[in-house]
C-alpha cells in the first residue's frame, strides 16, 4: 500500500482523505498546510493518528514515508506544487484543473520524460464513476453520434461572499478561478474522453467586474457534429446532459456526479443503465489510482496524462476565445 500526503485542507481534501480511509487504498502519512494547526485539526477530525501535520513544504516533500502527493491547493498553485513534488521524487495526484496554462503542462511533461519512474494523475473524479463508465460504454455502442449537450451549473456556496465584496479563490483571477476552470472542466473532460479533440472551440462567457467568468455557453466543433457545454457558478440549473445518436439519446442526470443513466429509444421508451453509486464520490477514483500505482500500469498512466494535456489545450482555447485573463498568464 502506497503512502499518501496531502497539500491543502479544503473540503475536497477532506473528501479525498475520507475516500482513502473508506477504500483502504492508500495509507495517509502526512497532511500539509501553511498553518500547522489546520493540518492537525483535519487529522484529528478524521481520526488519522498515524499522520503527521506539516507546515514546512520542503520537509513535507522530503519525508521518507511519502510516496504520492495529493495536490488540492488553489488552481494557480497547482503547477508549482506538482513541480516541487516531482523534483523531490514523489508521484502526484492533482485536483482538476491540473494546470492553468499550456506552458505549465509542457514543463511538467518535460520533467516526467526526464524521470520516467514518476507519474502525475489529474483527479477528474467522474471518469471513474460507475455511471459515467456505463454511459461511456453506451456511447461506444451507438452506430453514430450526431451531437451532445452537456450541462453542469450550480450556485456556488462562495458566490454570496463574492457579491458582498469579498474575493474567494474560486472567483479570483489571481488563483485562476471562474466557471470554466471549475465546473467546465468536468464537461470538457467528458467531451474529449468520448469524442476526442474538437476541431474548434469557442466560449461565450458572462463575466464579473474582475474579469472572472460566472457562467457561459461553449461550443466544441467536430467534423460531423457540435457539442454544447453549459456551465456556471452563479445560478442553479437542473438540466441533464445528453448525447444524441439520431433517434436514440443517452441521458445523464448530473454529469459531474451521475446517479441516473438512461438510453432513450423513443419519446417514452428508455432502458435504465444506472449503476449503484458510492456514498463518497471519490472512492471509485481513489481505487482506480491505487491500482495504477500498485500495478505500475504504464499504459494507463500514459492514457490519462495525454488526456490531461488535451483537456488543458481545450481549456486554454476556450479561455482565449472568451478573453479571460489570469495573473499567472504573465509568468
Amino acid at each position: 500500500m502506497a503512502n499518501v500526503g496531502t497539500i491543502g485542507t479544503s473540503q475536497i481534501t477532506r473528501t479525498f482523505l475520507q475516500a482513502c480511509i473508506a477504500s483502504r487504498a492508500f495509507k495517509i502519512t502526512h497532511v500539509y498546510s501553511r498553518t500547522k494547526t489546520k493540518a492537525q485539526q483535519l487529522i484529528d477530525d478524521l481520526f488519522i493518528p498515524q499522520a503527521t501535520a506539516d507546515d514546512d513544504l520542503d520537509n513535507f516533500l522530503s519525508a521518507a514515508d511519502l510516496d504520492i502527493v495529493y495536490v488540492a491547493s488553489p488552481n494557480s498553485l497547482h503547477f508549482q506544487d506538482v513541480k516541487a513534488a516531482l523534483l523531490h521524487g514523489k508521484n502526484v495526484i492533482v485536483e482538476k484543473p491540473a494546470f492553468v496554462t499550456t506552458a505549465e503542462y509542457q514543463e511538467i511533461d518535460r520533467i516526467l520524460k526526464e524521470h520516467p519512474e514518476l507519474h502525475v494523475l489529474e483527479a477528474a473524479r467522474h471518469l471513474f464513476d460507475a455511471n459515467y463508465l456505463a454511459a461511456s460504454e453506451q456511447i461506444k455502442a451507438f452506430p453514430e453520434v450526431t451531437g451532445a449537450t452537456l450541462a453542469y451549473m450550480k450556485y456556488s456556496s462562495r458566490f454570496d461572499d463574492f457579491k458582498a465584496g469579498k474575493e474567494p479563490n474560486i472567483f479570483s483571477t489571481k488563483f485562476a478561478g471562474g466557471a470554466l476552470y471549475d465546473l467546465g472542466v468536468y464537461l470538457i473532460y467528458a467531451a474529449v474522453d468520448w469524442f476526442g479533440l474538437p476541431k474548434q472551440s469557442t466560449y461565450s462567457a458572462t463575466k464579473a467586474a474582475n474579469g472572472i467568468d460566472l457562467h457561459g455557453l461553449a461550443r466544441l466543433h467536430y467534423d460531423d457534429f457540435d457539442v454544447a457545454l453549459i456551465f456556471g457558478k452563479d445560478q442553479q440549473s437542473f438540466l441533464p446532459s445528453e448525447v444524441y445518436a439520431a433517434r436514440q439519446t443517452l441521458w445523464l442526470d448530473n454529469l459531474g456526479q451521475p446517479s441516473i443513466v438512461r438510453r432513450y429509444d423513443g419519446p417514452a421508451v428508455f432502458q435504465d443503465l444506472s449503476k449503484p453509486s458510492t456514498e463518497n464520490p471519490l472512492v471509485d477514483e481513489v481505487n482506480a489510482f491505487s491500482l495504477m500505482f500498485a500495478n505500475r500500469d504504464e499504459a494507463q498512466f500514459a492514457h490519462y496524462w495525454q488526456l490531461t494535456g488535451q483537456v488543458n489545450q481545450v481549456l486554454n482555447q476556450l479561455r482565449a476565445s472568451a478573453q479571460i485573463k489570469f495573473e499567472s498568464d504573465q509568468n
